[in-house]
């Protein structure tokens, strides 16, 4: 309860008009006042485009980084890597992690990203997505560690697959998911230091 009265504002929230568009702050962190449009579903168009790439990374569970490295170790085994020999069990290894993260709810790293788009400080346009800015924007708000759990108990909440869970619970899969996807990376990493 005090996280939340420590980032909510105390007050009526404040709007702010864009345009057309309407903006509400939606908290305040790190010396910063974070804004959202009224309807998460009407973004300009700028932040949507990037609300819809963040939105393939979550729904395949994982990035293009993953899935390039994926490729690039399915290539390997294929070809032999280099011993000459078709290692099947490698490939069905690596398919199978792939797989298993279908299944997997959102990693934090998504929740990041999409309230990256979603929320914006004074100093954005509230139009467009600057991707260096907003690294720095998430790396700053991983370093307060309940700001994850903040951001699946806001109005945000309704555009993530994640469903209710105490913050305890949250936290013990999130240190599941990261510990799975260590091992995912360690599978990939295997096969891609073998690269004839």
């Amino acid at each position: 309860m005090n996280l939340l009265k420590k980032i909510l504002p105390s007050k009526k929230p404040k709007i702010k008009t864009f345009g057309t568009e309407i903006a509400t702050e939606a908290f305040k962190h790190g010396g910063h006042t974070y804004y959202q449009f009224t309807d998460n579903f009407k973004l300009p168009t700028g932040r949507a485009v990037c609300s819809l790439a963040i939105y393939s990374e979550l729904q395949m569970r994982c990035d293009d980084e993953y899935l390039r490295k994926h490729v690039e170790a399915t290539e390997i085994i294929l070809n032999g890597g280099n011993n000459g020999k078709v290692r099947l069990t490698q490939l069905a290894q690596i398919n199978n992690n792939l797989k298993e993260r279908l299944n997997l709810a959102p990693f934090p790293d998504h929740i990041y990203k999409l309230a990256s788009v979603i929320f914006f400080d004074e100093t954005e346009s509230p139009y467009s997505y600057d991707f260096e800015y907003n690294q720095k924007k998430i790396a700053a708000w991983k370093k307060d560690g309940d700001l994850l759990y903040f951001f699946l108990s806001v109005p945000f909440k309704d555009l993530m697959p994640f469903g209710s869970m105490s913050k305890e619970r949250a936290a013990s899969y999130f240190n599941t998911t990261l510990l799975i996807d260590k091992l995912h990376q360690a599978n990939l990493l295997e096969v891609l230091s073998r690269k004839p």
